[in-house]
Formats: C-alpha cells, structure tokens, sequence
C-alpha cells in the first residue's frame, strides 16, 4: 500500500514520472520485504498513479472555465459572463448550472449587468431556443438531461418540504444550498420534521435561531430575538421579550435598518457589532469596512448589517455553487465584497420607491459607510 511519503511525492509527478518513481523507488522496497506480492503491488501502483493524477489531468483542460470562474470572483461580469455563456453554449455542465445560480443568486448587480436590456441579460444567461422572449435557463435544461446536480438546485425553489433533499445537496457537496430548504421546513415542515432537523447534523447551525423562533412560540420579533441569544448565548438569559432593547435590537436582525433598533445606546449594540466583524457568514462585511473604513470598522459593519436586511439576509450572502466555489473562497473574494456593497447601497424601501435608508440616517451609523454608499450609488444613473 502506498504510504503518506509515497502519495505526498506523486501529487508532485506527472504519470511518466509517478511510474518511474514507483520502479527505481517503490518496487524494490517491496521486493526486499515481499517478493512473492511485487506483480500484484505492480499492478495496483499503475492503477494508483493515473487514478491519482488522472483528475490533474482532466482540470488542466478545463483552463477557460477556471480562467472565467476566477473573472467571476474577482468582480469583472464584463469578461466572466459572456466567457461562461459561450462554455454553457458549448455544452459546459458546470457552467451552464453555475451560469443559472450567478442569475438568480448574484445579491448586488454589477453596473455591466444593470445595463443590459433583458433581450440581452437571456441571450447572456439562458438558451437560445429561437423564440420569443421565454428562453429556457440552463438549469432547466440540465434538469431535463437528468443532471442529478440541476435537478436538486431546482428542487431547492420549491416553497414546501421536500423529502430527503437536504441529504441529497449534502450528498453532491452543496451545502450552502440547503439555506432555503431549512428555512422552508422551519416554516411550513410538521412539529417532527422540525424536530429531526434541528436535532441532526445537517441543520446549518447559523440557522438554529430561525428553527428554534418557528419551533416555539413566536414573540413579536422573536427571529430577532433568536439570533442575538445565538450570537452570544452567554448573555441569553437576560434577552427577554419584554425588555426594549432586546425588542429593539431584535427588529433590526429580523429586519435590518426596516427594523430599528440602531441606537448606540442600546446595551447589546456592542455584542452584535463584535458579532459582525468576528462571524465567518458576516466575512465580507467585516473585509469591506477593514479595507475601506479602517478607523471605523465598527460602525461601518454595523451599518452594512443594517442596510442588508438583518441577521438572517447577511447568512444568505453564499457561493452560488459549492461544486465550483468553496464557501470559504466565495467570502474571502472581492465578488462577496462588491455583492455586500451594492446590496447595501442599492436596497429599496419597496421596487418603486427610494432608497432604504439616506446618505444622512447611513452617516448616523457611520459616516465612512455613507460615503461608500452614495460613492457606490452614483455608479447606477
């Protein structure tokens, strides 16, 4: 059997290599000790070295994916989108699926992609069928091809439980994605399925409040409530529902700036902006302020919190597909920065009306954030 020294030393080797390696190094070790299994432990190294760098040999083809995917998270739509479009037309699985999430899961559009015409945002994002304005979107169409992946991530849109599909995403490395489906059973799942759920190690634990506040009775704000007695559990026992600033501060994780609940003053103020620059799901935000508000990172993230809706919107900020994009390098990316910034500056009180919140009520919370807001802002005539 190849030992840790013999694996670490193929991942360095093409397959020449890896089989001259196995010849003068390998194999004479094992004749020494065994001679009687060196042609069965022949055999087994040949198949060990192209199983092993066969994937190597498989990614290095697909550079044009890498490249735009790379274009994606660094922020440039301009290049990363068209490059995917013309993969997915080309018969890209992985583009075709990634493409579709990148459409409906992009959390603040680029001024690139606000400025297409909605002809031009299908023929970018969808199939060309020929016909009219009802293109197919590519997930549609993997689904129908039976791609296992596209079938699951469509499932995931449906507002009801749906048997074993959180097992399934869990299954295909995608579990970011079981965001919706939790919610969903927390919301309209029976008192057992809630139960098992939130007893098994497939409930994301950033969602525990959600599940706990629909599992019990629902005080005024209780979501809110539920988040900061998760954010600091140590003080949970003094967070009671008819105390005001618990009530407060309550609103404004349930709802963000809509909320309230923005008062310095307010005694657990200091335990959610700790929350916000500490917490890996709240990692963009806390990037954004160190690099862009350095002498008020505080109040910047509290702001940013604020205008993105609340606890429960600033967890949601997820890679668009895990299979692709790890969780953890889709929040270290400029991507989740620039998705933070403009869902913050360009949030609406409703679709037709102004903005969330003013250059002046932002500067409240924090005068660095308000000037990126309206900086931001002006990139969207």
């Amino acid at each position: 059997m190849p030992t840790e020294a013999d694996v670490h030393h193929v991942f360095l080797l093409d397959h020449g290599l890896c089989l001259f390696h196995v010849r003068h190094q390998v194999l004479p070790r094992i004749a020494r000790s065994s001679p009687k299994k060196l042609c069965s432990a022949m055999m087994k190294w040949m198949i060990f070295c192209f199983a092993i760098l066969m994937p190597a040999s498989i990614a290095a083809q697909d550079k044009p994916f890498d490249a735009a995917v790379a274009a994606w998270l660094s922020g440039d739509d301009a290049n990363s989108l068209p490059a995917l479009a013309n993969l997915a037309k080309d018969g890209h699985s992985l583009a075709r699926i990634l493409l579709s999430q990148v459409e409906t899961k992009d959390r603040g559009h680029s001024p690139f992609r606000k400025s297409l015409k909605p002809s031009e945002a299908r023929a970018l994002f969808r199939r060309d069928q020929g016909y009219g304005g009802f293109s197919q979107t590519w997930l549609d169409f993997e689904a129908k091809e039976n791609n296992p992946l596209a079938r699951a991530l469509i499932a995931t849109r449906v507002p009801r439980p749906v048997a074993g599909l959180i097992s399934t995403l869990r299954a295909l490395g995608e579990v970011e994605a079981t965001d919706y489906p939790i919610r969903v059973i927390a919301l309209y799942g029976t008192d057992e399925e809630k139960r098992v759920l939130a007893e098994s190690d497939m409930m994301l634990d950033e969602l525990r409040p959600f599940m706990e506040h629909y599992r019990s009775e629902q005080a005024w704000r209780g979501e809110g409530i539920a988040a900061l007695r998760h954010i600091a559990p140590f003080a949970a026992h003094m967070m009671r529902a008819d105390d005001e600033d618990t009530v407060e501060i309550g609103g404004l994780l349930a709802l963000g700036f809509a909320g309230g609940g923005s008062d310095p003053a307010n005694r657990w103020r200091g335990l959610v902006e700790n929350w916000v620059l500490s917490a890996p799901a709240a990692r963009p935000i806390a990037d954004l302020c160190r690099a862009h508000c350095p002498s008020d990172v505080t109040g910047c993230g509290f702001a940013m919190l604020a205008l993105s809706g609340g606890y429960y919107e600033v967890i949601r900020l997820d890679t668009p597909l895990e299979t692709v994009i790890s969780q953890n390098t889709f929040l270290a990316s400029p991507r989740a920065r620039l998705m933070t910034l403009r869902r913050a500056a360009l949030a609406k009180q409703s679709a037709n009306r102004g903005w969330l919140a003013s250059a002046d009520e932002i500067a409240e919370m924090s005068v660095c954030a308000a000037d990126l807001v309206e900086e931001t802002r002006t990139q969207y005539p």
